[in-house]
């Protein structure tokens, strides 16, 4: 699945935990001149995303299959009869 700037995304941790966030940039947005590597087993990212974590804002560079999209809340209608 791609994601888009601005989404709201739930980003799962090597440690199993999961935060919510938001796409800030998309590797194929950036320039060619500026190669990033991240610390993870792949050691490559596809997304530069924003999360909230024990009250303090953090920027993370993640792989696409960290990644899942958050869903909106559907309100419950319940039919009168």
């Amino acid at each position: 699945m791609k994601f888009v700037k601005g989404q709201e995304v739930s980003y799962t941790a090597i440690s199993g935990r999961s935060y919510k966030g938001t796409i800030i940039e998309r590797k194929m947005d950036l320039k060619k001149a500026f190669i990033i590597k991240s610390t993870s087993k792949e050691r490559d990212f596809h997304y530069l995303i924003e999360i909230q974590k024990y009250g303090t804002t953090e920027k993370i560079l993640c792989a696409e299959n960290h990644l899942k999209l958050l869903e909106k809340k559907k309100r419950a209608v319940k039919k009168v009869a």
